[in-house]
């Protein structure tokens, strides 16, 4: 019997494909791969990756900026709402009649117990115009 050949190409492959991925970025690192004759073809395409990860890293901590922001000017409305509440009930309190005779009453005014009276004129049945050109 002979020896499997196609057991013996999956073993080289497998190891050959390890083998393949620690020399590439070995060219890497030491620049040796910037000095084959294809990488000059994709050189552009490799400068166009390069933008395109600096466009996303920008775009990322442009983003981050935006949100700080939102949650700050959010946070601001909460405060300024809560001002604008207690300021309101403030003044509601302060425009009651009780609270109004209160702080006048310190100057010298005192609250009326006279009911108002109407006033009404004893000839209602005249023109008006007469009334005014009188």
């Amino acid at each position: 019997m002979g020896k499997n050949k196609l057991k013996q190409e999956k073993k080289k492959k497998a190891t050959s494909r390890k083998g393949t991925v620690s020399r590439f970025i070995h060219n890497m690192l030491d620049g040796s791969i910037l000095t084959k004759e294809g990488m000059a073809t994709s050189l552009p395409f490799f400068f166009f990756l390069a933008g395109l990860a600096f466009f996303l890293i920008s775009n990322t901590y442009y983003a981050e900026k935006k949100a700080r922001e939102v949650e700050t000017l959010r946070k601001e409305i909460v405060e300024l709402r809560t001002r604008h509440t207690l300021t309101k009930s403030e003044l509601m309190f302060l425009s009651n009649q009780s609270e109004i005779a209160r702080r006048l009453q310190n100057k010298g005014f005192v609250e009326s117990t006279v009911p108002p009276r109407q006033i009404s004129s004893k000839v209602s049945n005249g023109n008006f115009l007469k009334k005014l050109l009188r």
